[in-house]
C-alpha cells in the first residue's frame, strides 16, 4: 500500500504522501507480473446537449491525462486482486471553480469506499490549478462555477460524460438585489427567470422580478435613446413606482427634449413628488406665454402634488397683466377654493368674453364654470351664438361638460342648432355636448359628412349605428365606435385588431378577454383572443405593442408571462424602449 501511495505522489507530483494514520504495508508488488487487465480505451464524450458541455470538455482534457497515469500505474503494477483494481471503485467531488479557473476548492461528495483511491483523486485536484477560464453563464449565485466530477476505475475514468454543472442558489432576493446593484441587470433578469420556470414555488419571485423590471426603467432612462428614456418616463407615472421619483424629477431640467420633458412633469404628478414643486414652478410663467401643452401640464401636476394654491398664484400673476388663453385654460384645472382667491376674476371673465379676441373668447367658457360659477351659464350662452367659430365651439364644450352648471332649455335648443352648423368643429362639440345633457333626444349624425361628427356621435350612439360606425371609412371613426361598443360586441373588437389602422387596433384591445356584459378579465371566457393580443404585442407600432402586451399580461397573469417576458428583456438591446416597455407591462399586471 505505501509503495502505491508512493507511486502516485510521484505521478501527481504532490510531494510526500499527507500525513494519515499509520498504515501496514502491503507485500511488495511482484515486478515479474504482467499487466493485470487490458488498458482503457479513452472515456465517452459528454453529451453536447449538456449544459456546459464544453467546458466539460475543456476541463476533462486537463484532468483525464492525470487520472489516467494513475489507473495504468495500478494496472501496470498491481495485480488484478488488489483493492486499487477494483473496477467497481468511483469517487466523486464538488470543484469549485474561480472566473479565472482558480480550482479554490474540491470536496468529497461521494466516497469510493477506499481511502487511498480517494486520496489519489485529492492528489489529482490539487495539482490541476487552474483549470480552464470558465463562461460566465454558468457561474451560480456565489460568482463560482460548481461542478460535480466523477473518478471511476472502469471506462468512465475521469471524463467529461458523467460530469456535471451544478447550480448553487442563495436567497432570490438578496442575489438580485446583489446583481442589480453591481450593474448585473441582465444576469439578474435570466436568474429570476429560472426561479420562475422551477417547478417549487419562491416567495420571493414576484419582489426579485418587480426589482429586475424597476432596473430595467431606471437603466432607459440614462439610456441615449431619447425614445427609451421617455417611454421609461412615462412608463415610472403609469406604473407608479416610486422608487424612481428622483430619477423622474431628474428629467425636467436636465433635457431639452420637449416631449421628455412634458413626459417627465406628467409623472411627477402621478407619483405625488412634492419635491418637483420648485422645478415644476420654476418655467411654469414662460410656459404659459411659449409653451401651453407644456404649461397646462405643470398645473395639472402642481394640482396632483398639493401645490394647487402655488399654481393659482402664478395663473393669477399672469392674468393681472392681462387675458392668456393657456393660463384661462389651465384654471380648468384648479379645484374650486384654488381659484376662489382671484381678484374679480369673475369681472375679468365677463370682460375678456366682450372684449377680448376669439382666442381670448373661447378660453374663457373652457375657464367656465370652474373659475366663475355665478357668471358661467350667461357667458357660454353668449358664446353659443358667437359669430367665430372657434368661439362656439369651445363654448359648446364647455356646456357639456359633466363638471359644469346645468344648462337651460334655451341653451340646450342653441346646441341642437349648433348640431347643423356649417363648421364641422362646432357641429362635433354640439353633438357630443347633446349625447350627455339631452340624451332622451340625440342628433343621429352617423350619415354627416364630417369624419369628427360621426366620431362625436359614436360616444352616444346605439348598438346597431355604432356596428355601421365601425365600419366607417376612416379609421378615427371606426376608432370611436370600437371603443364605444366595448365588450358588447365581440366579433366586432376581433375584427378591428387587424383593422389596418394602428389607432384601431389599439382601440380593439381593450375588448378582448372580457366576458361579454361582464365587468374584468376571464382568462379562456373569449377563445382565441390571448393569441390575438399576443399578436398585437408584435406591433410595428410601439403604442399598439404596448397596449395588447398589458392587456395580455393582465389576461394570462404575472405567473404565467413572467418568464417569456424576463426573456424577452433579455433578448432586447441594453436602453432599448422595449426593455421600458416590458417592465410598464409586468409593472401595471395586478
Amino acid at each position: 500500500m505505501v509503495a502505491v501511495v508512493a507511486v502516485v505522489a510521484a505521478f501527481t507530483g504532490c510531494g510526500a504522501p499527507r500525513p494519515g494514520p499509520a498504515l501496514a504495508p502491503d507485500p511488495a508488488p511482484d515486478r515479474s507480473l504482467i499487466a493485470s487487465s487490458a488498458r482503457l480505451a479513452a472515456p465517452r464524450p459528454v453529451d453536447p446537449a449538456v449544459r456546459g458541455a464544453s467546458y466539460l470538455t475543456a476541463v476533462a482534457a486537463q484532468l483525464q491525462p492525470k487520472w489516467s497515469v494513475f489507473l495504468e500505474d495500478c494496472r501496470l503494477r498491481l495485480p488484478r486482486t488488489h483493492p486499487l483494481n477494483q473496477p467497481a471503485l468511483a469517487a466523486t467531488f464538488e470543484l469549485v471553480i474561480g472566473s479565472a479557473g482558480e480550482l479554490t476548492a474540491h470536496r468529497e461528495v461521494a466516497s469510493s469506499g477506499n481511502g487511498d483511491f480517494d486520496t489519489a483523486v485529492a492528489d489529482v485536484l490539487a495539482d490541476a490549478s487552474p483549470l480552464p477560464e470558465p463562461p460566465g453563464d454558468l457561474a451560480s449565485d456565489d460568482d463560482l462555477v460548481h461542478v460535480r466530477w466523477q473518478f471511476a476505475r472502469d471506462a468512465r475514468q475521469a471524463g467529461a460524460a458523467t460530469a456535471r454543472v451544478v447550480q448553487v442558489e442563495l436567497p432570490l432576493l438578496e442575489v438580485v438585489t446583489s446583481l442589480i446593484g453591481r450593474g448585473e441587470l441582465m444576469r439578474a433578469a435570466t436568474r429570476v427567470a429560472a426561479s420562475w420556470a422551477a417547478p417549487a414555488a419562491a416567495a420571493d419571485r414576484d419582489p426579485a422580478t418587480e426589482r429586475v423590471m424597476i432596473a430595467a426603467l431606471r437603466e432607459a432612462i440614462t439610456s441615449p435613446n431619447g425614445v427609451a428614456r421617455r417611454t421609461a418616463v412615462e412608463a415610472c407615472g403609469r406604473a407608479r413606482v416610486h422608487a424612481l421619483a428622483d430619477d423622474v424629477r431628474g428629467q425636467l431640467a436636465a433635457t431639452t427634449d420637449p416631449e421628455l420633458r412634458l413626459a417627465a412633469i406628467t409623472s411627477a404628478g402621478a407619483l405625488g413628488d412634492r419635491a418637483a414643486a420648485p422645478a415644476l414652478l420654476a418655467a411654469l410663467p414662460d410656459d404659459l406665454t411659449q409653451h401651453p401643452r407644456v404649461a397646462l401640464a405643470r398645473v395639472a401636476a402642481l394640482v396632483a402634488i398639493g401645490q394647487a394654491a402655488d399654481a393659482a398664484a402664478a395663473l393669477r400673476a399672469v392674468l393681472d397683466a392681462g387675458p392668456n388663453p393657456t393660463a384661462l385654460a389651465a384654471l380648468r384645472q384648479l379645484p374650486p377654493l384654488a381659484t376662489a382667491p382671484v381678484p374679480a376674476i369673475a369681472a375679468k371673465l365677463a370682460a375678456w368674453a366682450a372684449a377680448g379676441d376669439a382666442a381670448t373668447r373661447g378660453a374663457v367658457c373652457m375657464a367656465l364654470p370652474a373659475a366663475a360659477p355665478a357668471p358661467a351659464a350667461a357667458l357660454i350662452a353668449r358664446g353659443l351664438r358667437d359669430a367665430d367659430a372657434r368661439v362656439r365651439a369651445a363654448c359648446a364644450e364647455a356646456a357639456g361638460r359633466t363638471d359644469a352648471i346645468h344648462p337651460d332649455a334655451a341653451t340646450v335648443k342653441r346646441l341642437h342648432e349648433l348640431a347643423h352648423d356649417r363648421d364641422l368643429a362646432v357641429r362635433a362639440r354640439a353633438v357630443a355636448a347633446l349625447g350627455r345633457l339631452d340624451p332622451a333626444h340625440p342628433i343621429r349624425a352617423a350619415d354627416d359628412p364630417a369624419p369628427a361628427v360621426r366620431a362625436a356621435f359614436a360616444t352616444t350612439a346605439a348598438e346597431p349605428e355604432l356596428r355601421v360606425l365601425a365600419g366607417d371609412r376612416e379609421p378615427d371613426v371606426r376608432a370611436a365606435a370600437v371603443i364605444a361598443l366595448g365588450d358588447r360586441a365581440h366579433d366586432i373588437a376581433v375584427r378591428a385588431a387587424a383593422d389596418p389602422s394602428p389607432q384601431v387596433r389599439q382601440a380593439a384591445i381593450a375588448a378582448l378577454g372580457v366576458v361579454p356584459g361582464a365587468p374584468g378579465t376571464a382568462p379562456g371566457a373569449a377563445p382565441g383572443d390571448a393569441e390575438l393580443l399576443a399578436r398585437l404585442a408584435r406591433d410595428a407600432v410601439p403604442d399598439v405593442a404596448l397596449a395588447a402586451l398589458v392587456r395580455l399580461v393582465g389576461l394570462r397573469g404575472r405567473a404565467a408571462m413572467a418568464g417569456p417576458l424576463l426573456d424577452q428583456l433579455v433578448a432586447a438591446p441594453a436602453g432599448s424602449p422595449e426593455r421600458a416597455r416590458i417592465a410598464l407591462a409586468w409593472l401595471l399586471a395586478s
